[in-house]
């Protein structure tokens, strides 16, 4: 079968032949129709995610669409290794199948959930946000910040800002649900004013942060202090990605002052995998219902290795076989 072959860590995938999978017990053979390339795909295949590729040569892919040998068709994740969902066939597990409706296309149904869920889990379980509650998303340019600014909507935030460097995708967040944005690329006091601007306006409650580093600072350095409204009340900082940075350099009194809580948001989080399996659909019928809006862009598998790399602003690539 043709796959995207992964020979050494750091280097983009090979559209080459690699060996047909064959089922063990408990898995099934999936038919791939579609599978997004993801953030998470990337750090594997660099190496720089803790569930870095083990054994070489491996196929990409950790999640997507396809269709079982009866003919339903399912979005699973996690196929058995060296199998990867960007390829013609993959063997998964059976419990980690689950139907697609018929009113959501592949390529939609492939590059939602990972995403999406990057919000939805973590606002539910994480941060417990409460109706009305105010919103700050770092990285809210992005595919999954895009996202998260309808979902923080639809779950009942009441005001949300979107924090995030390219300035013609700010302007359009707006349409999202955005009620305020902050282009982050700015000088260092002014980003720490835009944020203090907006806490006055409404204390953030919750911040969904995929950029961590340099902006993440700035933010705490901000939220430091008593000249706004925070002693009283929990920020709930919840880190979920590290676009910006690895790591980031956090004042004592940044806690003790400003009333911050951080948290991670993760493959080793809290969340029920029952949960997980709630959300999907849900998400997926948002979507189907016009509510939910994810750009996605078509590509050839055989394209692979010309825009692993390339920068997709703001939209999913999502490779078919």
């Amino acid at each position: 079968m043709k796959a995207a072959v992964l020979h050494t860590l750091g280097d983009a995938p090979r559209y080459e032949d690699f060996a047909d999978p064959a089922v063990a017990q408990g898995e099934v053979l999936v038919r791939i129709k579609a599978a997004s390339l993801k953030n998470f795909d990337k750090m594997m295949a660099s190496g720089a995610h803790y569930e870095r590729h083990s054994v070489l040569p491996v196929v990409c892919g950790n999640d997507g669409v396809g269709v079982l040998e009866d003919g339903t068709r399912v979005f699973c994740g996690g196929p058995r290794p060296p199998y990867g969902m960007m390829a013609e066939r993959a063997v998964v597990p059976r419990l980690r199948c689950m139907p697609v409706p018929d009113n959501v296309s592949d390529e939609i149904a492939a590059a939602l959930p990972n995403p999406a869920l990057s919000s939805w889990l973590p606002l539910i379980w994480r941060a417990g946000m409460k109706p009305g509650e105010t919103v700050l998303i770092l990285g809210g340019t992005g595919v999954a910040g895009k996202l998260a600014i309808q979902i923080a909507k639809h779950l009942g935030a009441g005001r949300v800002v979107a924090a995030g460097r390219n300035k013609n995708t700010l302007e359009s967040l707006l349409e999202l649900g955005a009620d305020a944005t902050i282009c982050i690329d700015m000088a260092e006091e002014e980003l720490r004013d835009a944020f203090l601007r907006e806490a006055r306006t409404s204390n953030f409650d919750v911040v969904l942060d995929y950029l961590w580093g340099h902006p993440t600072e700035v933010l705490l350095d901000a939220l430091t202090g008593h000249d706004i409204r925070t002693v009283s009340s929990r920020v709930r900082l919840i880190e979920i990605g590290d676009m910006a940075g690895a790591s980031v350099n956090v004042r004592g009194t940044a806690l003790r002052s400003s009333g911050v809580e951080l948290y991670g948001s993760g493959g080793g989080g809290v969340v029920p995998v029952q949960a997980i399996f709630e959300a999907i659909p849900q998400v997926w019928s948002l979507a189907a219902q016009g509510k939910l809006r994810i750009d996605i862009e078509k590509v050839p598998l055989a394209e692979v290795g010309n825009v692993w790399r390339k920068d997709s602003h703001g939209r999913r690539i999502v490779f078919v076989p």
